[in-house]
């Protein structure tokens, strides 16, 4: 029932009354927009969203390309861990017996150094000239790369090389991981590589292998080699105007060369002096002083290791090589100890020129001219054109290059270069230090404009008015020294300039000894118990061989002085003696006492081997000495003390070497060496065969190699046909010397130019600075042999050794005039007589026979 007072019905209830909407207050309206308006909104609305899209997607793709670069250049990327062990290639280093550095050998000029022995001012130099960032950029520098891309952008197509935008990292990596070719791809990996190291290595290790390794011209590299190379000086050594020198080259090391480019190179120098400055490494007073230094105050790759011991270093090589193989020699760091003694090889150095140049001015004439300066007022103008000029090769420490700029009768005004202060100056050369200067086939000259003419580039000595003229030898010579007891070589000069010719005429040349073979035979007599004052006859000698050839040889005086003692056979070399003595003793026994000494394997079973007419070199004929010198003991010439490795390990060490002065394994004084050798023949023979020696020296052929020395010296001369070769080898009891002179293509050296006369002075000169404050000790006699007195053919009494048993007188006189006199024997192979060709142990014959074979003095 509804109640009349409720205003909702029953029905109305169940639906509830609908809620009139709420009336918001009226708002004014906007005024309606133009259409066009509406338009350009959504244009822009909408080229704004593209544009978005546009960064968006090239971001994506940008990433994406990156990743793929990444990845695909990622991919073959050779490994950095052999950086972090790296252990570079090293030259071995080779020095003398008083441990003064001969030399280097290897492929590259290269000494390695740790970080801690790098001093702060060059490191500073190479990071302000090529890395200023070095210290804190994670192996490259993005700024830089950015640059450089963008310049690189621009170069394509043209043919340019890319700019590079390097860090020392990635130089390293360049240098070590990759090639040297720039390109894109390869500017890449660079640098994902130089990431990669910054990763794994210090930046310590990083310098460290880079100022090892970084190419500073003239084959050197790393900055030690390079301060050895530019300055002569140790890396500690250097100061702020060298350090920046050097890092004035990697970025063009033959562009900024100092040697060849001194302008370039000293302005690139003082710019690196600038960075140092802006980079606060050093003040601007260090600056100063340094950009006022010069550049070069001395030029250390002109003057490295021993003067004049190329031929010595070669030989030293070529053994190292043979031992240790080419590899470890060039590139594992040897050092080497060995046996020259610096002073000595200059005194052999020096006496090879001055007998070259006395003989030279005897017999060659003028061959010295340079070159000629065609320029106009050479008068005035001729200081640069001949500052230019290279140093002939081979040119003596004394001699400089002068130009003629008169030549008149008595004399020519010559400008040259002060070599110790380069200033120019004149001089005036006299016709008087002149007169060997012939012209081919004429004599002396009469005036200095027969031979000099304005314009000539010559050499020159002296000073003033009191010049020289100079010039290279073609005739050449070699001299060989070495320690009898130890077999250590002392001294080796090849000839007269390693620089001019490499070629070692000690080692190398086969050469016929002449007469300088004729101990060997004497002491084969000795041998068989013929007594030195045994008579042999001095007359003609006729053998005819197989083929009909004659063989008749003469004396060198071309006399015969019948019956003689053997001593003085051999004190005057006579042929014709030693060839009778020879057919008496026999050719084989010569042969075996040859092939013993070791000078030729096998001698050639022919007379004419007798007296010399055998190939053979200088090393094995003073190494044959040094054996009679020792008493018949065999000698084995030694050119290595001692070899390391680089961590001290001893790699090699000569046969019966001691080092009483070492200390931890270092020498502080030339090693002791004891070598016992071979016993190749009777001792007593051998010092028979010494004391006849001494005599040669005394009163024959060797007079001119003993002027002026006072100790006992035993030696013998050697003279070819036709003077082509010229021999003396002489000892005493502590040092053995041969000297060889002649024409590398054989030919005459001239009339009367023997062994005594040529090599004579030459060993004379050595040997008094050899002999220089040595005592004056004879060779000691074995044990029972006895000096007594004989006569020469003269009446003379000289002093001749005996063995136990020997009388002097006692033998009998005819023993060795018997035989067959007229040596026209049959050609049998029997012995005393020649071998005929085809049978065992024969060799050719010589060729033509006739008295043109064998020794002539």
């Amino acid at each position: 029932m509804s109640d009349p007072q409720d205003p909702f019905s029953a029905g109305e209830r169940l639906a509830p009354p609908r809620r009139q909407p709420e009336q918001k207050p009226e708002r004014p309206q906007r005024p309606e927009r133009k259409r066009h308006q509406s338009l350009g909104a959504r244009l822009l609305g909408g080229l704004v969203f593209g544009i978005y899209r546009f960064i968006f997607a090239g971001a994506v793709l940008a990433i994406a390309a990156g990743v793929g670069v990444f990845f695909y250049f990622s991919a073959n990327l050779p490994s950095v861990d052999s950086l972090k062990d790296y252990k570079p290639p090293l030259e071995s280093r080779v020095y003398a017996s008083d441990f003064q550095e001969l030399g280097s050998i290897g492929s590259e000029h290269s000494i390695y150094v740790t970080y801690d022995q790098i001093p702060p001012i060059v490191a500073q130099a190479f990071i302000s000239a090529e890395d200023r960032l070095f210290w804190s950029e994670p192996g490259i520098n993005p700024a830089a790369i950015v640059r450089a891309a963008l310049t690189d952008i621009t170069l394509i197509g043209t043919g340019r090389r890319p700019i590079g935008a390097s860090t020392i990292t990635q130089q390293v990596v360049k240098n070590m991981l990759l090639d040297n070719h720039i390109t894109f791809a390869t500017k890449i990996k660079e640098a994902l590589l130089a990431m990669r190291v910054s990763q794994v290595m210090t930046k310590q290790q990083v310098l460290t292998l880079y100022l090892n390794e970084v190419d500073l011209g003239h084959n050197s590299l790393g900055i030690a080699a390079a301060a050895q190379t530019y300055f002569d000086k140790p890396l500690s050594q250097l100061d702020i105007a060298q350090a920046a020198t050097l890092a004035a080259l990697p970025k063009a090391p033959t562009n900024y060369d100092p040697f060849l480019h001194p302008a370039d190179s000293l302005a690139r120098r003082n710019f690196v002096i600038s960075r140092m400055l802006a980079d606060g490494a050093i003040t601007q007073a260090q600056a100063d002083a340094a950009t006022q230094e010069p550049l070069l105050p001395r030029a250390g790759i002109l003057d490295q290791g021993i003067p004049d011991g190329g031929y010595f270093a070669d030989a030293v090589k070529a053994q190292l090589i043979s031992q240790f193989g080419a590899d470890t020699v060039n590139q594992g760091g040897l050092i080497v100890h060995t046996t020259i003694d610096p002073a000595l090889q200059k005194a052999a150095t020096d006496a090879v020129r001055d007998g070259l140049e006395q003989y030279d001015h005897r017999h060659a004439g003028w061959h010295g001219l340079v070159t000629t300066i065609d320029t106009p007022n050479l008068a005035t103008s001729w200081q640069k054109p001949l500052a230019k000029l290279a140093t002939p090769p081979g040119m003596r420490e004394a001699w400089r290059l002068g130009v003629v700029l008169n030549a008149g009768a008595q004399s020519a005004l010559i400008g040259s270069i002060d070599p110790a202060s380069g200033a120019a100056q004149t001089g005036s050369l006299p016709l008087a230090n002149m007169r060997w200067a012939r012209l081919r086939g004429h004599g002396a000259p009469s005036a200095v404009s027969q031979v000099l003419h304005t314009g000539d580039v010559i050499m020159v000595s002296g000073q003033g008015n009191d010049l020289s003229l100079e010039q290279i030898p073609i005739v050449q010579a070699a001299l060989f020294s070495i320690d009898p007891n130890t077999g250590r070589v002392l001294a080796m000069v090849g000839g007269w300039s390693h620089g001019v010719s490499p070629f070692n005429r000690v080692t190398q040349a086969q050469r016929q000894p002449g007469s300088s073979v004729k101990p060997l035979v004497y002491l084969t007599a000795m041998e068989q118990g013929v007594q030195p004052d045994a008579v042999v006859l001095d007359a003609p000698f006729v053998e005819q061989l197989s083929d009909g050839t004659v063989y008749r040889p003469g004396n060198y005086e071309q006399t015969f002085r019948g019956p003689v003692p053997l001593f003085h056979a051999l004190e005057q070399s006579l042929n014709l003696a030693t060839l009778h003595l020879a057919r008496q003793i026999g050719l084989p026994n010569i042969a075996t006492t040859f092939q013993n000494f070791g000078i030729v394997n096998p001698m050639p079973p022919y007379y004419p081997s007798a007296i010399g007419a055998i190939d053979t070199t200088l090393w094995k004929m003073v190494t044959a000495y040094a054996a009679l010198d020792n008493y018949g003991r065999e000698v084995q010439p030694t050119m290595i003390d001692s070899v390391t490795n680089p961590d001290g390990t001893v790699l090699y060490q000569a046969p019966g070497e001691s080092c009483p002065g070492c200390t931890n394994g270092t020498p502080t004084q030339p090693p002791q060496l004891s070598q016992p050798g071979t016993q190749v023949a009777d001792p007593d023979s051998a010092f028979q065969i010494i004391t006849m020696m001494k005599g040669v020296v005394l009163r024959g052929t060797g007079v001119p190699a003993v002027v002026g020395i006072s100790q006992p010296v035993a030696g013998k001369t050697g003279t070819t046909n036709n003077f082509n070769d010229a021999w003396f080898i002489g000892f005493t009891p502590g040092i053995v010397t041969g000297c060889w002179i002649g024409y590398d293509q054989p030919q005459g050296l001239g009339n009367d130019e023997t062994g005594g006369s040529v090599c004579g002075p030459i060993w004379n000169e050595y040997m008094k600075a050899a002999l220089k404050d040595q005592p004056d000790l004879d060779f000691a006699a074995p044990p029972g042999m006895s000096l007594e007195q004989v006569p020469e053919p003269d009446g003379e009494m000289v002093t001749e050794a005996f063995k136990p048993g020997q009388t002097p007188g006692a033998q009998d006189q005819n023993s060795l005039l018997g035989g067959n006199d007229t040596g026209l024997g049959a050609s049998t192979g029997a012995p005393g007589t020649t071998p005929a060709p085809g049978q065992p142990g024969a060799a050719s014959p010589p060729a033509n026979g006739g008295s043109s074979l064998g020794g002539l003095y």
